[in-house]
């Protein structure tokens, strides 16, 4: 294992064709499961590749946020503006003038994202690894049980893709790269707060090695895209926090230490619902612990740990249960020392087993009505 080259002079973005060709084939392992889908269901093959968190950023493409903050608890308060406005906001401005569909612009946008995430993740497993190791960990991304998410009108494939850069820019000190890529991400999801932590610890330690004050950048502007949302919520509705509290009382999420968490995991095994959501919830969290322990043993740059660690904290202790097989894939990171490990015939296993999984947990999804991903 080499360490990352600090302040390497290469593009950013790069990897090789064996990238491309692995997600690539991921995606049409993906848009196969939707095409079945749809023939099988009532849903047509946009409504499959826009369910459940899709509707909600596609009510904010076409009619932008409300003006009226969510009163009351349940499922009769959901609003969207629980949803960060930076990948809808994208959608729209892609989608408008030319017309196009956005659905359709949406699924392009995720799965690109999605492609220049991976691109990303070889550039950073590459480089800590070695260029095999970084191979097969654009596979196991690409397979993930919940990668599906990748292609579909959800924001994850662009966080990611913003998250991986700012990863890669903080170990090579490129602050500035750094700071603009978590101010982008902080518009696209809350767990960009993670990655502001990220930029405060590295440019601590820039600071406190090297003396290197420039880093202070990064952390200046990571917070950027977060608080402009907050700055309209402000002005939009009236009140900065409506976005807490559309989180709390339409979804239930909270940060309580997953007290909330543990009563529905409880609540679901009594009642005897969801078993397969359940497993894979399970499974998951193993896998995680699994490789969470091989990468301390592995000992990457420290802000790695403190993203791990911090995505999979907020995953826990703060998402619904349901959803945290989908919000485990942000803690991309973890797959690299899997892939450092695990080669040969038991490699295919794993992806095997793992492409599983990923087809029923998209048709599950895809056909439950009261199950979102």
């Amino acid at each position: 294992m080499s360490p990352l080259r600090a302040g390497t002079d290469g593009p950013i973005v790069s990897g090789s064709w064996r990238t491309l060709a692995a997600y690539g084939l991921s995606r049409v392992y993906v848009f196969a499961i939707a095409t079945g889908v749809a023939i099988a269901s009532r849903f047509s093959l946009p409504e499959v590749l826009s369910r459940w968190d899709g509707g909600w950023y596609l009510s904010i493409v076409r009619a932008g946020y409300p003006t009226v903050v969510p009163s009351g608890t349940g499922t009769d308060v959901y609003s969207s503006l629980a949803f960060f406005p930076g990948y809808p906001l994208l959608v729209r401005v892609l989608s408008r003038p030319i017309g196009l569909s956005p659905v359709l612009v949406g699924v392009v946008v995720a799965t690109t994202a999605g492609a220049g995430a991976a691109i990303v993740l070889h550039r950073l497993a590459s480089d800590l690894s070695g260029d095999p190791t970084a191979d097969r960990t654009v596979i196991l991304f690409s397979f993930f049980p919940t990668a599906f998410v990748l292609s579909m009108v959800y924001a994850d494939a662009l966080f990611l893709f913003f998250a991986a850069v700012c990863l890669v820019a903080l170990i090579e000190h490129r602050w500035l790269l750094a700071g603009v890529a978590t101010a982008a991400a902080s518009s696209v999801r809350p767990t960009a707060l993670v990655l502001v932590a990220c930029c405060v610890w590295a440019a601590a330690e820039a600071i406190y090695r090297r003396r290197e004050w420039f880093a202070l950048v990064a952390p200046a502007l990571a917070p950027i895209g977060a608080l402009a949302y907050f700055a309209y919520l402000r002005v939009h509705t009236g009140d900065a926090l409506a976005f807490v509290k559309a989180e709390d009382r339409g979804w239930n999420r909270r940060f309580d230490f997953g007290v909330w968490n543990v009563r529905a995991v409880v609540g679901y095994l009594v009642d005897r619902r969801t078993t397969f959501l359940i497993l894979v919830f399970a499974i998951l969290l193993l896998g995680a612990a699994v490789a969470f322990w091989l990468m301390l043993r592995w000992r990457p740059p420290a802000v790695i740990v403190v993203y791990v660690a911090g995505i999979v904290a907020l995953t826990v202790l703060a998402s619904h249960p349901v959803s945290l097989p989908r919000y485990l894939l942000s803690a991309f990171p973890l797959l690299i020392p899997v892939a450092d490990r695990v080669s040969g015939r038991r490699f295919t296993v794993l992806v095997v087993v793992s492409a599983v999984l990923l087809g029923m947990l998209f048709t599950v999804t895809s056909v439950s009505s009261h199950l979102p991903p």
